[in-house]
């Protein structure tokens, strides 16, 4: 039997190919493409799973899970963070000027209550989910907090011009001298007090201080002919540890806050004087004017000569006292400035920074001479100088983040520049320079 190739049947041009028979496998026409081969599934297929490329199971690789993991707990962190510091930051402010441990909080520098928040908030960004705007909002509203409640920054210094003295303006200049630069010596204080050619010198600490002592370390200085002949045709006014120096007459000498008490004493001592009596005003007869000018140094919350955390020592009666002694001191000048009827200056070390809430009362009542300022961070406080607390190693490092030294005017009194200018290393406070006109 002779075996036949079996071929399909051409199709004439124009005709419908013949039915397939049943059961047997379409032709395909030579033009018509190939059908692509599917590729089995296997474990390192993309196909295998929502969880990517080489990830058995179609779960996530072990690095994303651990990064997932690291974020989670960063924005934990963060929130807990901000947390934290804005309680910080409301209760500060609550109690600050209000409570007597308030120093404990009140202690860092304005900048640092600024900063902090800026730097969560910078730091939400790389948190994710719903921890990102939890901690930024926390974040701002410190923040927020920190710029309405005293920054210590000088805003208008950025668009203030630098400030000019008219002729015949008066030179008002006031220094912590850091215990009459005992440090240093007297004479080279004497030197940068004549290079400055005040009309009045508002000077604190014009005290001897014995290191160790603490609090009964301190002797007055009996040196009335020596000030005498550095500044002849000045006159002359002390009290206690304050040192007012002018070349205009004292006309009075009103006393202030807890010096009105003192007055009533038989012979108070010096060192009774020294501590109660930190605000000395003098009346300066200025042409056919009278100018008030307020020497102050207000008692310091803290002194650590004074104190040895170690020893059997009443910490909360210390603080109790010092911040009675601050009160009474400055509620003193508040009721003197009121009643007042003139123009008015004050200066001198308030041991207060911008954030803390002790000057409230001032501020309501007179002008911050910063607004003849062009600094926009002044700070005056804790730069370098010789220092003699025994615990300087820890505590008495030069740091100038603080401002501690004011100045105000009241009344027809109008401030045209304001400094804080270095002090040749005499004393860890910069010296303060107000030019006015009455």
């Amino acid at each position: 039997m002779t075996l036949h190739e079996t071929r399909p049947a051409r199709t004439a041009p124009g005709a419908s190919p013949a039915p397939a028979e049943p059961g047997s496998t379409p032709a395909r026409s030579d033009s018509e493409p190939p059908e692509p081969r599917s590729a089995p599934t296997g474990p390192g297929d993309p196909a295998a799973g929502p969880g990517g490329p080489g990830v058995p199971g179609g779960g996530p690789g072990p690095v994303r899970r651990v990064a997932r993991v690291l974020r989670l707990w960063y924005g934990r962190l963060l929130c807990a963070l901000a947390v934290l510091w804005l309680l910080y930051a409301v209760v500060r402010w609550q109690v600050s000027g209000r409570w007597h441990w308030a120093i404990l909080l009140d202690a860092a520098p304005p900048l640092l209550l600024l900063a902090v928040p800026a730097l969560l908030l910078a730091a939400s960004a790389a948190a994710c989910g719903r921890r990102r705007p939890w901690a930024a909002g926390i974040s701002a509203t410190a923040l927020v907090l920190a710029l309405l409640t005293g920054s210590g920054i000088n805003w208008p210094a950025l668009w203030r011009d630098e400030p000019t003295v008219p002729p015949g303006a008066l030179r008002i200049v006031s220094l912590n001298t850091q215990y009459w630069a005992a440090d240093t010596g007297v004479d080279r204080l004497y030197e940068l007090l004549h290079r400055q050619e005040a009309d009045v010198y508002l000077l604190q600490e014009h005290v001897l201080w014995q290191p160790g002592l603490g609090e009964e370390g301190y002797r007055r200085i009996d040196d009335d002919a020596r000030l005498r002949e550095e500044f002849p045709g000045y006159h002359i006014a002390r009290r206690g540890e304050l040192l007012t120096i002018s070349r205009f007459p004292v006309v009075a000498k009103p006393l202030v806050g807890p010096g009105k008490e003192l007055d009533r004493e038989t012979s108070p001592a010096f060192k009774r004087i020294f501590e109660r009596d930190k605000v000395m005003r003098t009346d300066l007869q200025v042409g056919d004017r009278v100018l008030s000018v307020y020497n102050v140094h207000v008692t310091v919350q803290l002194a650590p000569d004074n104190l040895n955390p170690f020893a059997d020592f009443d910490f909360d009666a210390y603080f109790q006292r010092k911040f009675d002694w601050r009160r009474e001191e400055v509620a003193g000048l508040e009721r003197d400035l009121r009643d007042n009827p003139h123009p008015v200056v004050i200066a001198g070390d308030f041991n207060s920074t911008a954030a803390m809430r002790d000057l409230d009362g001032v501020r309501s009542l007179a002008r911050d001479a910063l607004e003849a300022n062009t600094d926009l961070l002044p700070l005056s406080w804790k730069f370098p100088a010789p220092v003699g607390f025994d615990w300087d190693s820890v505590f008495n490092r030069p740091l100038p983040f603080w401002r501690v030294d004011w100045a105000f005017t009241a009344g027809d009194v109008r401030a045209h520049r304001y400094e804080l200018r270095p002090t040749d290393g005499i004393s860890e406070h910069r010296l303060q320079d107000l030019w006015i006109t009455l």
